[in-house]
Parts: C-alpha cells; sequence; structure tokens
C-alpha cells in the first residue's frame, strides 16, 4: 500500500502556497530532507543535531529560479503541542538559525480569510516579496535610501486587484469613524499597544470607547518567528479587525460594554509585563 506524500491539513497548505507562489514565479517542493536545503558541514552541525538534519525534512521549501532555497513554510497541526514534536521544531529552528535560512511557522489560523481578502499566509509571502522587490530598487537608487518599506502604502499588485490589498482593516477602520459619525460609538479611533513577553511572544490589545463610560477591547497573541517581516504590523491588523467585530456585535446586542477603567486597568498590566514594540493612543487614561 502506497502512502500520500502529504496530509489534508498540508494539502490545504500546499494550495494556499503555491496560489502566491505562482504570483511571483516561486516553486513549491513539499517534504525536503533539511540537509539537502542547508549544509550541516557549513554550519558545523554535529552529533544529536547533524544526525537530526539528515532525518527530518521541511513541510515545504519555496525556491526562486525554481531551483534556489528561500525559505521554508512549516504547518504546525495538533500534534507539536508534544513535548517530543516541541523539541524537533527546536531543533529544526536552531539549524536554520545557524544557516541563516528564513522558516515561518503557521497553522490553520494562517490559511482562513477571516481578516481579509487573503489568507495570512498569502499575506506573508507576497508582502515578503514585495520588500525584497522593494530592497533592491532601493539598491539601484530608484527608491531613496532612507525610505522604509511599508506594505500598507501598496495600492494594488494587478489591473483587477483592489486599492490598499495589504491594508486589510483599512474597511473597518473606516466604519468605524462613520459609526462615531452618525453617533452610534463615542470615538472613532481605537487605541492599543503590541509588545513582547519573557517568552517573545508578541501580544497586543486594542480599545475603544463605545459610551461616556464602557468601552470593549480585545487581546491576542503571536508567537516569535524566524522570518524577515515585520509582524508586529501583521499583529495589529489581525487586533483591529477582531475589535471591529466586537464592535458589530456590541451594536447587534450580542454582548456587554465593559467599564472603562477595568479596560484601562488591563492596559497598565499589560505595559508593567511586555517590553513595548510600539502603540497609539486616541486622547489619554485617565490617571
Amino acid at each position: 500500500m502506497l502512502l500520500r506524500l502529504v496530509n489534508r491539513y498540508e494539502e490545504i497548505v500546499h494550495g494556499e502556497i503555491v496560489l502566491s507562489a505562482n504570483r511571483w514565479r516561486l516553486s513549491v517542493y513539499p517534504k525536503v530532507r533539511v540537509a539537502d536545503v542547508i549544509s550541516l558541514d557549513k554550519v558545523r552541525a554535529t552529533g544529536d543535531l547533524g544526525r537530526f538534519g539528515l532525518q527530518s525534512h521541511f513541510d515545504f521549501v519555496i525556491c526562486r529560479d525554481k531551483w534556489n532555497p528561500v525559505y521554508a513554510v512549516e504547518f504546525d497541526g495538533r500534534y507539536h503541542t508534544t513535548k517530543v514534536q516541541q523539541q524537533r521544531d527546536r531543533k529544526k529552528d536552531e539549524l536554520c538559525l545557524m544557516a541563516n535560512f528564513p522558516i515561518l511557522r503557521i497553522n490553520s489560523r494562517y490559511l482562513t480569510k477571516a481578516f481579509g481578502s487573503m489568507s495570512l499566509l498569502a499575506w506573508i509571502m507576497d508582502v515578503y516579496e514585495l520588500q525584497e522587490e522593494f530592497y533592491v530598487m532601493q539598491a539601484r537608487g530608484a527608491i531613496p535610501y532612507d525610505e522604509p518599506f511599508d506594505p500598507f502604502f501598496i495600492m494594488g499588485i494587478g489591473q483587477e486587484s483592489e486599492r490598499f490589498p495589504y491594508w486589510f482593516s483599512a474597511k473597518h477602520r473606516i466604519k468605524l469613524q462613520q459609526l462615531h459619525k452618525v453617533g452610534r460609538i463615542a470615538e472613532p479611533i481605537s487605541s492599543g499597544l503590541i509588545g513582547r513577553d519573557s517568552n517573545n511572544v508578541m501580544r497586543g490589545i486594542e480599545f475603544i470607547r463605545v459610551t461616556v463610560e464602557e468601552g470593549l477591547y480585545v487581546r491576542t497573541a503571536m508567537r516569535p518567528q524566524s522570518f524577515p517581516i515585520i509582524f508586529s504590523e501583521l499583529l495589529n491588523e489581525i487586533i483591529f479587525v477582531q475589535l471591529a467585530s466586537e464592535v458589530s456585535r456590541w451594536i447587534a446586542g450580542e454582548i456587554k460594554a465593559i467599564p472603562l477603567h477595568q479596560i484601562y486597568d488591563c492596559v497598565s498590566g499589560m505595559e508593567r509585563e511586555l517590553t513595548l514594540l510600539h502603540s497609539h493612543s486616541y486622547g489619554s487614561m485617565p490617571k
């Protein structure tokens, strides 16, 4: 009896990767041995780590010009919560770090389109390619050297694409401003912060005042990644869409608002616990 090369979840991941890879003329290969991508001799991986590199594989390797590895994508399903699998994941991450080879770890959340017109996986792949092209153009002098890359300034990626496709919170931000204009919520703009905890996990909170003394908030987190894009920008988009959803539920009478002092206490607690990456505010919190 023959086995499948990938399981059902990996098949879904492969299909999503290919959609974005085709747009950038990248090649995608499943089940590639780690030692066929990373030179274990050059990174001096010996002993147990070297044996692991010879025996393990990447779920997917994305290549440029058909055969040149650019980065790997790992789908971490439910089995990745076991101690044994976590040890294997750490070894793979270590080899990638030693070789300076990016690795993107995703789960099923990255495959849905709950946050915008594209999946989070497609967003990450697209932004990586756009960022690489931006730096090439900057090196050629076509873009000022001091201009930062910002995916939210990209108006489109094709004649038929939506405007500002990577700023997927835009329509939700406009909706909140419209709700404020007609008097449905007290403030048109939210406040929030994003930071890192002691385990290097990114954590964020976003809140908005909906009445004089009440508001709504959401919190979320994102694990650390060894992948060269600014994930705090993505987390900020995700958390705002989640907050906009809570506002819609509150207007529909599905949930109750929360006293502002409870929200401010939560924010203050996160400020004390996290290393702040960035924050934004509308107005100021009472002392």
